[in-house]
């Protein structure tokens, strides 16, 4: 009995390691490392958090495999060097690029960024750059609702890839805008009422992008992978 109960005991971790190896084996390898925003400037003081986009969606990479850099960190900082995401800070004018990469792969992206001592914007600029990236959400709006959709799925998959990487570039401008924003609020660069009234602009350009998401993936399909 104790032989038979030692057997299958045996033959059930041997099925849980033969299982466990082939999700491994199924998992998505990275073919792509990416650093998304459009974060270019910083001031001296400010910090910053910038995130990777590893693709395909679904591959599977350990947050200690990926490591960030700075060329100059003098200049620029990183604070946290292995994640997914990380946070940098500005220490002096000048420029320095940030590189992210997969350890063990050939993988990588980098970002030059300046630092300048710089002035601080006001709430007006911020509230112009916001319905700037509102007009833009609009015109994708119309191009999409005039636009015929085409027959076969890998057009039709590549025509709502075009619009999606557009709306997902006005995306991460407005989180760069947030982002700024928080900075200067917290340095007392904006007002309490300042600040609110920013971040419900914000607000209705974040949900007016995702209402033309929704709308993409209705016209023309779901394509996520």
């Amino acid at each position: 009995m104790r032989n038979y109960v030692k057997g299958a005991v045996l033959y059930i971790l041997a099925v849980m390691i033969a299982l466990s190896l082939s999700f491994t084996a199924l998992a998505a390898s990275p073919k792509k490392i990416a650093i998304r925003g459009s974060l270019s400037r910083m001031t001296v003081g400010q910090k910053a958090e910038l995130d990777s986009k590893i693709t395909p969606a679904g591959a599977k990479v350990r947050d200690k495999k990926i490591v960030w850099t700075s060329s100059n960190p003098k200049v620029i900082r990183v604070l946290e060097k292995y994640d997914d995401d990380t946070e940098i800070k500005a220490l002096k004018e000048g420029t320095a690029t940030i590189t992210v990469r997969i350890k063990g792969t050939s993988w990588k992206a980098s970002r030059k960024i300046t630092v300048t001592k710089g002035t601080q914007a006001s709430a007006s600029s911020y509230e112009k750059k916001i319905k700037k990236y509102q007009a833009e959400l609009k015109e994708i709006e119309s191009s999409m609702k005039k636009a015929s959709v085409k027959s076969g799925y890998q057009a039709r998959r590549q025509q709502a890839a075009a619009y999606d990487a557009k709306i997902e570039k006005i995306e991460d401008k407005l989180d760069d805008l947030e982002d700024a924003i928080e900075r200067l609020y917290d340095t007392g660069g904006l007002s309490g009422s300042q600040y609110k009234k920013l971040e419900r602009r914000l607000e209705e350009a974040e949900d007016y992008a995702s209402e033309l998401e929704d709308y993409l993936e209705d016209k023309f399909g779901d394509f996520d992978d």
